[in-house]
């Protein structure tokens, strides 16, 4: 089963990880979400390009964080962002909750 980890720290979301890819239309519909927030985090924020990445492209493993956000900072446009990737990967569990499971953690 596909699992996305929100992480965050207190309740501002601070990164996800996305691991476990099986189903193939569910795994693509994560991955371009996925590949869309990091996008639009660094186009869009004040953050830029300071962040980590790890992509894993052969197992679809990717880790997105943001230290200064787990760190305390804020950015709400990064927020805003973070949490529409949150709200479309809960909507894709609630469609295919046999192939994907979305979580939260602390960072």
């Amino acid at each position: 089963m596909l699992k996305v980890i929100i992480l965050k720290k207190e309740k501002n979301i601070c990164g996800f990880e996305v691991k476990n890819h099986t189903d193939p239309i569910v795994c693509s519909a994560v991955s371009v979400l996925s590949q869309s927030a990091v996008n639009a985090v660094e186009a869009l924020t004040e953050i830029g390009d300071k962040y980590e990445l790890k992509i894993d492209e052969e197992s679809g493993y990717l880790y997105f964080l943001i230290p200064s956000l787990k760190n305390g900072e804020k950015s709400q446009k990064a927020d805003l962002l973070l949490r529409a990737f949150e709200l479309s990967v809960n909507c894709l569990m609630e469609e295919y909750s046999d192939y994907v499971i979305v979580k939260s953690k602390e960072a």
